[in-house]
């Protein structure tokens, strides 16, 4: 007889589980707002502005605005780490210091800003996870590489001018601020985040052309870089299984074949894009620039024009070893040199945070960066936020301002995800 009590072991079509709507929320959330900070260039009007004074709203203050509001209305707050609090203190109170006796600048909020973005970031963590939180990263690096490629095609003459006669790097709009160089940095550290995953080697390969494309050395080493850091990362998990005396999950054969076969193909068209765009270059130009450019690094314009705001910003540090205040750096250059140079800082945010807040921000910004370094090798690089944070800390040796947004919402991500502060 058949028990009509028993409950059935079948699953009613159409109700096999329920959709976490609150974490597709989040994750939508997460990748709209790290999309937009990587586009700093995009207005809210989808402009995108070349001028890197121009105080036009960009497209992630509403969305950092909208962010910010839902975890106020939420109620309870994360309070942030102690050092990210320590560091803004230490630069805020020396650039005000500074101020009484320089110049002041309008350029002084932008500390203030990253402070916020950090800070919503925390909150932004703290009601989500890591998983979450790290998917949206994924995703926003995946679109703003197809957003990037997209808008390339389109400025093909301009390529082919350029590779037609190479000089500098090509003249081509771009959606992050800083030009074609921060654009490729940002991808290039963007494939941090896919670590682990079949689209790291393609998301990579890109990145690396895009930035061959730009002749943007900075963009192919931090590549390199990336790939160092996936091999450290999959080193650490393996520690980490093995010390933890469990068998790695193991997929089951049908899914494991799925992930294969995605990863060839994914793979097979990536390595397909770069060959062709390879085969394209040699027929318009030069295809050596980029290695001619790593062969004539200190004398070619790009790391001469570096190595003039060096000196020139050891001088400056060197006669105001206090700090002449967030702003004043290139107009104190300008002075001490006695040189114009159309330039926006001095493209090392170790020396630029020595000559706007003085000894003590370069003294917390150089303990910060440590702490990252050390909190990298306690994690055996398997922390992706980690790595992103402690990749923006090498590369800003040569670029940057260190008040990129982007940098404080992704360590403000990590703050809240790993739970650095007590909630209130």
């Amino acid at each position: 007889m058949m028990n009509l009590g028993a409950a059935s072991p079948v699953t009613p079509l159409g109700v096999t589980g329920r959709i976490n709507w609150r974490g597709l929320a989040l994750t939508a959330g997460i990748a709209a707002i790290v999309l937009a900070a990587f586009a700093n260039s995009v207005s809210v009007t989808g402009a995108i502005v070349t001028d890197d004074s121009d105080w036009a709203p960009k497209l992630y203050h509403p969305a950092l605005m909208l962010a910010g509001a839902a975890v106020a209305l939420r109620g309870r707050m994360v309070r942030p780490r102690v050092e990210l609090l320590v560091y803004f203190a230490v630069t805020i109170t020396a650039t005000l210091l500074a101020y009484t006796v320089f110049e002041p600048r309008l350029a002084g909020v932008r500390l203030l800003v990253p402070l916020g973005v950090a800070l919503i970031g925390t909150q932004l963590g703290r009601v989500s996870d890591a998983r979450t939180v790290l998917r949206g990263c994924r995703i926003a690096s995946v679109v703003f590489l197809i957003i990037v490629t997209v808008k390339n095609v389109q400025h093909v003459p301009a390529f082919v001018a350029y590779l037609a006669n190479p000089l500098g790097h090509p003249d081509v709009p771009t959606l992050s601020n800083g030009g074609v160089n921060i654009e490729a940095t940002w991808l290039a550290l963007s494939s941090t985040f896919l670590i682990g995953t079949a689209l790291f080697i393609p998301f990579a390969m890109a990145a690396a052309a895009t930035s061959a494309l730009y002749a943007s050395r900075v963009g192919i080493v931090l590549v390199a870089l990336a790939g160092c850091a996936a091999v450290a990362h999959a080193w650490g998990q393996w520690h980490a299984t093995r010390v933890a005396r469990v068998e790695p999950a193991v997929s089951a054969p049908s899914q494991r074949g799925r992930k294969r076969a995605t990863t060839l193909i994914v793979t097979a068209a990536a390595a397909y894009a770069f060959g062709a765009a390879m085969v394209t270059v040699r027929q318009l130009g030069d295809p050596a620039y980029v290695a001619q450019r790593f062969a004539t690094i200190g004398e070619e314009p790009g790391s001469m024009g570096r190595l003039t705001l060096w000196r020139g910003g050891l001088r400056v540090f060197a006669e105001y070893p206090l700090g002449v205040g967030v702003g004043n750096a290139m107009p104190m250059f300008r002075r001490v040199i006695g040189v114009d140079v159309p330039e926006g800082n001095l493209h090392n945010i170790y020396l630029q945070h020595a000559v706007e807040t003085g000894l003590p921000g370069l003294l917390v910004l150089v303990a910060f960066a440590a702490m990252i370094g050390q909190r990298l090798l306690a994690s055996r690089f398997r922390d992706h936020l980690l790595i992103f944070v402690g990749g923006y800390f090498v590369a800003g040796a040569i670029q940057f301002s260190g008040v990129d947004v982007v940098l404080w919402l992704i360590y403000g991500l990590h703050c809240g995800v790993t739970r650095g502060g007590a909630g209130a």
